[in-house]
């Protein structure tokens, strides 16, 4: 996903608690890394690894919303005090 090689420590956590889900596609070959997975993660995290990305289109609306959420209670916290 980086277009560049990572050691594998760094697939396993890229800023977030599950590995990278092309963790698969880009390690088959160098060890069985579906036999690793199947050893350190539960059933639940294997799906959640496997699941396809979030639409990007959604992800940008919900982050515009969170960030209109933000600036409003700013706003909100910043009436109060003056």
């Amino acid at each position: 996903m980086l277009g560049h090689d990572v050691e594998f420590g760094y697939c396993r956590h890229p800023a977030k608690e599950l590995p990278c889900r092309k963790i698969f596609d880009c390690w088959w070959q160098v060890f069985d890394v579906e036999s690793f997975v199947q050893t350190y993660y539960t059933s639940e995290q294997i799906d959640a690894i496997l699941a396809p990305p979030a639409d990007k289109a959604a992800t940008l609306v919900d982050l515009i919303r969170r960030a209109q959420q933000r600036a409003a209670e700013s706003q909100d916290d910043a009436e109060d005090k003056g």
